[in-house]
């Protein structure tokens, strides 16, 4: 049955029509999703050219800052201060310590005083690790642990102190003597012993260095040990976490020097450590099974003057025996690579790291460099200066014998 008015000529155009149609439609979709790849692939050019530029920009200004030369500076502000005799000053957070025999107190640089805790100590030691600060009294018994805001927890060790050590996270180690024996107990920031080790000379050695990881778990001891007649070095570490509690006495290892002394131990930063003897320079690293090897080793044939470090950076100071310049100071990185000479002629008071670079400084002047050795600034600061951190940027400050003051390098 045919509709009225519907003939098979019109069903043939209308197949052509749909034919047709579909090809149409296949060839836009085509084209649109060519123009779809067009457009990513511009995005992504345009996006990676803006990328590179930025990244050209920042190198460009990372380079300018890091070869930045200073010919001076001017005092952005300045608080007058008391002057006490018989008082040493440290960096510390934001600003500074300053302590005696009779207390501690902590000063911001805008000069306020933040907190304060008193005491009374012939010989008092200082530890500063992060925000904790830990007092200690040479051959007294009582040890002070000081959070940020001043909070103190009094720990009494009921025995003479002879060693302090403190970590990032407020626990606190000690060395404590008792007759022919010398103990090494570890109290929780809270005051409470968490650990006691017995050491004897015959046995261990005598403890003559310990430290502290950031996060109080792992401790570096350095004994003194007597043997056949000579004496010789041993650094151990030992865990407090669950993988120390299935060694002897948390001690996850334990290395030997002969011929050594070691008066000098530090953590770089949570998995780094390292020591210096009067002889060589040690680096131990965790791999991961919270166990530190040692990595690195080297013999120094100089006497080493003094030792500095930062998370990054071991500094080592020596007499300079060649060429110009009374001393030298030496830098190896976390893998034991020497980085760095630099020879230098000033009396310092002190040297330190900074992120890429160093200064060392005096009661009247100072000397900044890159860490490729470049002088970014050799000349005059406030006189009497007795302390010289950075705050940020060009911006340092110095603590004198009267003030505190903010320094921008110009």
């Amino acid at each position: 049955m045919r509709l009225p008015g519907f003939h098979g000529k019109k069903m043939i155009d209308i197949k052509e029509y749909l034919k047709k149609k579909t090809a149409r439609t296949e060839e836009h979709s085509k084209e649109f999703a060519r123009q779809i790849r067009s457009h990513r692939l511009k995005t992504l050019l345009r996006t990676v050219a803006i990328a590179a530029v930025a990244v050209a920009v920042i190198a460009a200004l990372y380079i300018q800052i890091r070869n930045q030369v200073y010919s001076g500076y001017v005092l952005v502000s300045s608080q007058e201060k008391e002057h006490y005799e018989q008082t040493e000053v440290l960096g510390y957070q934001q600003g500074f310590l300053t302590y005696s025999k009779d207390g501690i107190s902590y000063t911001d640089y805008h000069g306020n005083a933040m907190w304060n805790q008193t005491y009374e100590m012939q010989s008092p030691m200082v530890e500063v690790r992060d925000s904790w600060v830990a007092v200690g009294d040479y051959n007294g018994h009582i040890i002070y642990d000081i959070a940020s805001d001043g909070t103190v927890q009094e720990i009494d060790t009921n025995l003479p102190i002879r060693k302090l050590a403190v970590s990032a996270n407020g626990v606190v180690a000690a060395t404590l003597e008792e007759s022919d024996v010398t103990w090494i107990n570890v109290y929780n920031p809270n005051g409470e012993r968490a650990v006691s080790i017995k050491t004897t000379m015959q046995k261990s050695g005598y403890p003559m260095s310990l430290s502290l990881s950031d996060n109080g778990k792992l401790m570096q001891v350095a004994y003194l040990r007597a043997e056949s007649g000579s004496m010789k070095a041993v650094v151990s570490f030992y865990n407090f976490g669950e993988v120390g509690q299935n060694y002897t006495d948390t001690m996850v290892s334990s290395y030997e020097y002969a011929d050594s002394v070691i008066p000098y131990t530090a953590f770089l930063n949570p998995k780094t450590a390292f020591c210096v003897a009067d002889n060589q320079l040690m680096i131990f690293a965790d791999e991961g099974a919270e166990i530190p090897k040692n990595i690195f080793q080297s013999f120094l044939s100089e006497e080493i003057q003094d030792i500095y470090h930062s998370d990054t950076y071991i500094g080592l100071v020596f007499l300079n025996e060649e060429g110009n310049g009374k001393y030298r100071l030496d830098v190896y990185n976390r893998e034991g690579d020497k980085v760095l000479e630099k020879v230098f002629d000033m009396e310092y008071r002190e040297i330190l790291f900074l992120k890429d670079g160093f200064l060392i400084y005096n009661e009247g002047e100072c000397i900044i460099c890159n860490m490729q050795g470049k002088e970014k600034y050799a000349g005059e600061i406030p006189e009497q200066t007795l302390l010289l951190k950075l705050l940020s940027g060009r911006r340092f400050l110095t603590v004198t014998q009267n003030s505190v003051d903010v320094m921008e390098m110009r």
